[in-house]
């Protein structure tokens, strides 16, 4: 019953949650100063009949309320939603443009993830390993360093020293438009342009999954049940492993649900650096645009990541703490 009721004002806040923050997409980029047709206008001296048929076109003459009114049938409470056509790639539908590019961003994403979830741990693992020790000290200031260091300073030197000074990987792009585009090298040259962007997300992100476990494995070394299994004879990496390391898991999972929203503005500005044809990308030229339906998509989508992450984790924790199954 304490589990059900749990997950039931889990679910409620993830629902008020996307309302509020659907509020907000489609409020802010209306009080952004112009529109699409004013900056095609301005830069291409249309008349002002042509001026009037884009606003007619686009649905910028309707008033606020009727354009909010339409959003929230055709967006929030819609199954498939309909943000209309994106102006900067006409005649495409704003929806439509983010299907082109979204498998980019969750290839990145997905890989960055599992990477930054390795590194921190193994990192975290090793410092507590030769806790005290030279290394020890270089692995937690070499972590807290890269968490007071913002991501595109940190994308920058990869760029700068993998790309331009070892001269070992792609710049920018995803793939390389001369090579094959199918088979077994078309998939290595995707992985081959992906190294630097998963790099920079997992260097940024991982430093703190390095500290928390560390403190995870350190302050179990003083429980009973650690010295127990220590007077049992048992090998150190394995003691550390099931009985240090395992009971942390949870806090893990907790630093991973609050750091996924961070990750995921990581991976936007780590696309805009390195011209990945993602959503990042694609936002950076909508908002250059004033791009209204395809800031709203895009803003939407990685909205509904993140809470649709939130939630999800959120569950797992109920599934795996024992105290909320048991209540």
């Amino acid at each position: 019953m304490v589990f059900l009721n749990t997950l039931f004002r889990r679910v409620l806040i993830a629902l008020l949650t996307y309302v509020v923050v659907n509020l907000f997409i489609f409020t802010v980029p209306r009080l952004m100063p112009g529109n699409y047709v004013d900056y095609i206008a301005s830069s291409r001296f249309l008349p002002q009949q042509a001026v009037m048929e884009l606003y007619e076109r686009f649905g910028l003459n309707e008033p606020f309320h009727v354009q909010l009114i339409r959003y929230i049938t055709n967006v929030m409470f819609s199954p498939k939603p309909d943000f209309g056509y994106s102006y900067s790639f006409y005649p495409y539908e704003a929806w439509d443009v983010i299907k082109i590019y979204l498998p980019w961003t969750v290839l990145l994403l997905s890989v960055a993830t599992i990477a930054t979830f390795i590194l921190g741990t193994l990192l975290g693992f090793i410092a507590a390993y030769t806790k005290d020790s030279i290394l020890d000290r270089l692995i937690v200031g070499f972590s807290i360093y890269t968490i007071s260091t913002p991501y595109f300073i940190l994308a920058l030197i990869v760029l700068a020293v993998f790309s331009q000074y070892l001269r070992l990987f792609p710049a920018g792009g995803a793939y390389s438009e001369s090579a094959p585009q199918s088979g077994l090298p078309f998939i290595q040259n995707i992985l081959w342009h992906l190294f630097l962007p998963v790099m920079a997300i997992a260097i940024g992100t991982s430093g703190q999954f390095v500290i928390l476990t560390r403190e995870i494995i350190v302050s179990n070394m003083s429980e009973d049940f650690y010295r127990t299994a220590m007077a049992l004879g048992l090998r150190r990496i394995k003691i550390l492993m099931e009985y240090a390391l395992r009971p942390g898991i949870l806090p893990l999972i907790t630093l991973f649900g609050i750091r996924f929203g961070t990750m995921m503005s990581g991976a936007l500005l780590t696309e805009i650096i390195f011209s990945y044809p993602g959503l990042g990308y694609i936002l950076y030229q909508a908002i250059l645009s004033k791009d209204f339906p395809l800031l709203q998509a895009l803003f939407y989508m990685i909205s509904f990541m993140i809470i649709a992450t939130s939630l999800i984790l959120d569950i797992l924790y109920m599934i795996l703490d024992p105290r909320i199954r048991r209540g």
